[in-house]
């Protein structure tokens, strides 16, 4: 078996952190297939290579409700890797919804994307597949004239070896 090298403990002080610290994450998720990539994307640390698709392929974008979309990492116990989990919700309920969860709860070769601040991040592994578990695709209608409409999703990826994942990506290249 392969040895790998642990990162090295650093510095986290409280008086160096001189940034805004925002919770959430943009109101916009991409969704890729492996099978449409050109070839896998590589790990460097922390961050995959930017993504390179097939003639004809690339992500396809989804515009979530606000303030809904989240990236939970957690430890799976020492040695084990890392849970990603990613929680996005769809102001809708409606045809296109319902086709279009049928894709997402059956294809297995998806990987999603989603800018948080200046960098995005990615759930994506070459050798795992993200799931969506039992009920981690809901369609809610709403009993009451005040309530929402919406399409909640939920999707793990595990293990992995860090806690969030990021992707070398820029606003200028999905656009």
């Amino acid at each position: 078996m392969a040895t790998d090298t642990c990162p090295t403990l650093k510095d986290v002080l409280a008086a160096e952190m001189c940034y805004e610290n925002y919770a959430g994450l943009s109101e916009t998720v991409y969704v890729g297939r492996k099978s449409e990539l050109a070839s896998p994307m590589t790990l460097n640390g922390v961050v995959y290579s930017a993504p390179a698709f097939k003639s004809g392929c690339g992500l396809y974008k989804i515009e979530c409700a606000e303030e809904t979309q989240g990236i939970i990492g957690s430890s799976l116990s020492s040695n084990k890797g890392f849970k990603l989990q990613l929680d996005f919700v769809i102001d809708k309920v409606d045809k296109e919804t319902a086709e279009m969860s049928r894709a997402l709860n059956n294809l297995k070769d998806l990987f999603f994307i989603v800018k948080d601040g200046e960098d995005f991040q990615i759930m994506y592994d070459p050798n795992r597949k993200c799931k969506v578990e039992t009920d981690g695709i809901k369609g809610d209608t709403g009993k009451a004239a005040a309530d929402e409409r919406q399409t909640t999703c939920t999707y793990i990826l595990q293990p992995v070896k860090f806690q969030n994942l990021y992707v070398d990506l820029t606003d200028e290249t999905l656009a």
